[in-house]
C-alpha cells in the first residue's frame, strides 16, 4: 500500500474487525491488544458490538504492526519464522518485538535488528 493510501486509511479509521484478525494471528488476548493499541479494552468491545473503526491513533498502531510483520516475513523469508520471532522475547531489545509496536521508538528498535539480521550482522 502506498504511503499516501496508507495515511487516508489510517485517518479514515480500521475496521475493528481487523484487530481481532490480529489478535488471532497473535495468538493475543482482547486485553494484550488494547495495551498495544493503547486503549481500553472496554472501548474495544464498544467498538466490536457496534461495529465502530478505530480510531487514527490506534489505527496507525495496527498499521505499524502490519508493517513491521511485512518487513519480518521478508526478512525471515516465512510468515511462520516472522511470527514466532515477532511473539519471542529477544534478547537484544529485552522484550518480545511485538511488545515494543505500542511506540515509534520501539519500532524503530525493532526495525534496526530487523536490519541487522538481514545484513547478517545478528542472529
Amino acid at each position: 500500500m502506498s504511503p499516501a493510501k496508507r495515511i487516508e486509511m489510517i485517518r479514515n479509521g480500521v475496521k475493528v474487525s481487523l484487530l481481532v484478525d490480529a489478535g488471532q494471528y497473535y495468538g493475543l488476548s482482547q486485553k494484550k491488544l488494547a495495551k498495544l493499541l493503547g486503549i481500553s479494552n472496554a472501548t474495544i468491545t464498544r467498538k466490536l458490538n457496534s461495529q465502530e473503526k478505530l480510531g487514527p491513533i490506534e489505527s496507525e498502531r495496527l498499521a505499524r504492526i502490519a508493517l513491521i510483520e511485512t518487513e519480518a516475513e521478508e526478512v525471515f523469508t516465512s510468515p511462520e519464522l516472522a511470527k514466532q520471532w515477532m511473539l519471542e522475547p529477544n534478547l537484544v531489545l529485552g522484550e518480545s518485538p511485538l511488545s515494543l509496536l505500542d511506540t515509534d521508538t520501539g519500532a524503530d528498535e525493532v526495525r534496526k535488528i530487523l536490519a541487522a539480521i538481514a545484513d547478517g550482522s545478528v542472529a
